[in-house]
């Protein structure tokens, strides 16, 4: 009996000492952001703007995430990769707005005014799902999700052209095996230019990495954890 009421109570001191230890929104935040590859600059600029900026935009990507089914805080990131989240944003190679959205994309989604940011969101996310739906590539989750942020990036037929030469089936394609490929991909290849030596397959593969640690972040500003977040490797 000595026995059995040692262990109940052990049992007990045992299961409130771990509840004691549940994780916060502060630990999850601060853990995000020391585990992040982003530097300093990229992370204080993040912050300041996800107060300062993003805000005022926070309806119109939940409205583009419940039309979609893609995730709130997903779009987000993608968001503050293409333009940090400026709706007047633009490129020299005439893509536009919130998600940087090029004309023949703008067309396609049905965005009449790419520097209207609720337009250009729900167009980008529009966008995005058809990626995701008719990407036929990756072996996981998160190779599928990985795959078609690249082929947001970079094309669907240039990352179709490009997983054709890996020696795989479709379904057996990681997102290693493609970034391996697109490592020695030049501007040249896909039809694009390089930037100052930067090369159009590395940009793509920094692309992915980034919209993933700004993925992170928005995660754990809304107190998301970790087992609840996307996968994407």
């Amino acid at each position: 009996f000595r026995f059995f009421l040692y262990s109940l109570t052990m049992f007990i001191l045992f299961g409130c000492s771990q509840a004691d230890k549940k994780i916060s929104c502060e630990d999850i935040l601060e853990d995000a952001y020391s585990s992040s590859s982003l530097n300093n600059f990229e992370k204080n600029k993040f912050k300041d703007l996800l107060a300062n900026r993003y805000p005022e935009f926070d309806v119109m990507f939940q409205e583009a995430a419940e039309e979609t089914s893609i995730e709130k805080n997903l779009l987000a990131a993608i968001s503050f990769q293409e333009s940090q989240w400026d709706p007047r944003a633009k490129s020299n190679m005439g893509v536009r707005g919130m998600m940087m959205v090029t004309l023949e994309t703008a067309a396609l989604v049905g965005v009449e005014k790419r520097l209207n940011p609720e337009q250009n969101i729900k167009g980008g996310a529009r966008y995005l799902a058809i990626l995701k739906d008719k990407n036929i590539f990756g072996k996981t989750t998160a190779d599928q999700l990985s795959i078609t942020l690249a082929s947001y990036n970079l094309g669907p037929t240039n990352i179709i052209n490009i997983a054709k030469t890996i020696n795989k089936e479709p379904t057996e394609i990681t997102w290693f095996d493609l970034e391996n490929k697109l490592k020695n991909i030049t501007g040249e290849d896909v039809n694009l230019i390089d930037v100052n030596g930067y090369s159009r397959g590395q940009q793509a593969i920094d692309y992915v990495y980034r919209v993933k640690n700004y993925y992170e972040l928005m995660a754990a500003h809304s107190c998301t954890s970790p087992k609840d977040q996307l996968t994407f490797f």
